[in-house]
């Protein structure tokens, strides 16, 4: 087993927390999207069905039972990314997640995605210029893509088995 391999297998054998506060990335053929954004994130109201109360929270949940998740995200970017300089703040991680067409509204500037594990299918779908063009498909399984994510319509398309994507962006300005 390589070493992607093996970063796959850790990072995709995790069960994620359910996100809540997400809903425009639900796609209607997914139940719930489970996920979870690690590193520097935005404080946002969190709607939790099971308490029906809504707060603000700040930071990752239970932080040190995912150390070592972000610890392993960060090797495997430093590995295998095609710019392993590149300046990112937060590791969004989408679990199982079909999403729907969106634009990330709090990324500054590009982005990198990777898909791990056993799937098929589960393109990425990037309209580069405007969202009523022919979308480019991209294979992102276990290979590393970069894009504009604020600034272009993307979407994923269905796929089968177990896939993890992982996206690495800023939310705040990083470059000097």
């Amino acid at each position: 087993m390589n070493l992607l391999e093996e970063y796959s297998k850790e990072l995709t054998e995790i069960k994620y927390p359910i996100n809540y506060n997400r809903p425009l990335l639900k796609n209607d053929k997914s139940e719930v999207h489970r996920g979870i954004a690690l590193g520097t994130i935005w404080c946002r109201p969190v709607n939790r069905k099971d308490k029906n109360i809504a707060f603000q929270e700040c930071g990752s949940l239970k932080w040190e039972k995912y150390q070592k998740i972000f610890s392993t995200s960060k090797k495997l970017f430093n590995e295998y990314s095609p710019e392993p300089d590149f300046e990112w703040t937060t590791i969004q991680y989408n679990q199982n997640q079909v999403s729907a067409k969106h634009k990330d509204r709090n990324n500054v500037g590009d982005s990198y995605i990777i898909g791990l594990g056993d799937y098929e299918g589960g393109l990425l779908k990037v309209w580069h210029h405007d969202e009523d063009e022919e979308p480019e498909y991209v294979d992102i399984k276990n290979k590393f893509y970069k894009f504009d994510g604020g600034k272009k319509w993307h979407e994923s398309t269905a796929f089968t088995g177990t896939r993890l994507s992982l996206v690495f962006f800023n939310i705040m300005n990083t470059r000097k």
